[in-house]
């Protein structure tokens, strides 16, 4: 009975259970890190996809309420999106938050950019051959496309992907203002 060795501990296993246990714990809290992590990105990705629905829906009735301001009114496209629950830290400027115009050619089905706002200028910039008139007008497609760079939290998934991983979300709807 005593050959097969069950029950009796030989003084050198005690440190391997250990060393073992401490390799599994490891990779276990690696798991946990890198799944919370995943999670916390896919939280924002859900959260900013839901600001730029909200968005576009109103900037589809309300094509030409922008704003430059750091805090904007939620009066105002940008302000809609950043009031929509989650995403007040999105910065309101040009490389975080676009609003592009396309003309809507039916009959060919195609889209032309026609112009956008630009927050830098706070002014409407009207592409080549078009004029916030005639490109800001019902039944034109507009464009919301949200940028934010998600701060990656465990140095793994900082070795793989960077610092910061770019969460990029768009929508458009047709304006139905008259």
């Amino acid at each position: 009975m005593g050959s097969c060795g069950r029950g009796v501990r030989r003084p050198d296993q005690a440190g391997q259970a250990l060393v073992e246990l401490a390799i599994s714990m490891l990779i276990l809290m690696f798991l946990l890190a890198a799944s919370m992590d995943f999670g916390l990105l896919f939280s924002d990705r859900l959260a900013i996809s839901n600001a730029v629905r909200v968005g576009v829906r109103w900037a589809s009735k309300n094509p030409t309420n922008w704003s430059n301001s750091s805090t904007p009114d939620s009066t105002t496209i940008e302000g809609q999106i950043k009031l929509a629950g989650g995403t007040s830290y999105i910065p309101n400027d040009d490389s975080h938050i676009k609003i592009n115009y396309y003309d809507v050619n039916a009959g060919t089905q195609t889209l032309t950019f026609c112009g956008n706002y630009s927050a830098a200028v706070d002014a409407f910039q009207a592409a080549s051959g078009y004029t916030q008139a005639s490109c800001v007008i019902r039944g034109h497609l507009i464009e919301i496309i949200v940028n934010y760079d998600y701060p990656a939290l465990t140095p793994t998934i900082q070795a793989a992907f960077g610092q910061t991983i770019l969460v990029k979300v768009a929508a458009a709807m047709l304006e139905e203002v008259p």
